[in-house]
């Protein structure tokens, strides 16, 4: 039987699922995740959900290879609309857009006593701003690069932020002293990079002053986050 390897943003998702608990995967597609946890004899049992047929198919495939039929049960669901709070300790919806993902969180406000991880594709600013408008608190954040690629992990629980997010933290995420990742840097720098140059499309076109504040004030926030990651680097 193969060793069931899970490529690095999910391996950090994985390290972060508590021992013991019972896993809902949302969007699963082959239910690997659910299935090295499984395999690895980490967590008690798991949902693996998504709304096709097909990812499901794949999922059970999965669950077969490798004699997980018992402890993996694949459900055909619109987000978390067929799953009920009793069932699960842990939440990951992973591989979607940031607004895809606040969508399925509105549908079941019970998320806010579970632990949530989350992997936004797309969005993340907007995904953040709505998590702390709606009573979550982002315990953390877990920057993670696949090739050229970063993904960024939220690690969220029920709760309320007693200091307001920067538009850079937004973007961003917030860093603190002693993070893990070695990637912050260049992920800062890309961003900054991007940001810069939208700044310079606007001013070749007719862009609201209005909006070249934001985007200015957008960009010089990033850089007080790269500055303040680099003086903790010294």
């Amino acid at each position: 039987m193969a060793e069931l390897l899970l490529p690095p943003r999910l391996e950090a998702i994985a390290r972060q699922v508590p021992a013991g608990a019972r896993l809902t995967d949302v969007g699963t597609d082959h239910a690997y995740l659910p299935a090295a946890l499984l395999r690895a004899g980490k967590i008690a049992g798991a949902i693996a959900a998504d709304v096709n047929e097909g990812p499901l198919q794949r999922g059970r495939e999965t669950a077969r290879a490798y004699g997980l039929e018992a402890v993996l049960e694949l459900r055909l669901t619109d987000g978390l609309q067929g799953i009920g709070p009793e069932e699960t300790d842990a939440v990951v919806i992973a591989g979607m857009g940031g607004e895809l993902i606040a969508q399925i969180l509105a549908r079941a406000p019970w998320t806010r006593g579970v632990l949530l991880l989350l992997q936004p594709m797309t969005a993340q600013a907007a995904l953040r701003r709505w998590l702390l408008d709606q009573g979550y608190v982002i315990q953390r954040e877990t920057l993670v690069r696949e090739g050229e690629k970063f993904y960024q992990i939220l690690t969220v629980r029920g709760g309320e932020e007693t200091r307001p997010y920067t538009p850079g933290e937004l973007w961003a995420g917030r860093q603190a002293r002693g993070m893990e990742s070695p990637h912050r840097l260049a992920f800062l720098e890309q961003l900054i990079t991007r940001r810069q140059r939208a700044l310079e499309g606007m001013g070749r076109g007719m862009v609201p002053e209005a909006v070249k504040a934001q985007e200015k004030a957008l960009t010089a926030s990033l850089e007080a986050l790269r500055e303040e990651w680099n003086t903790w680097q010294q």
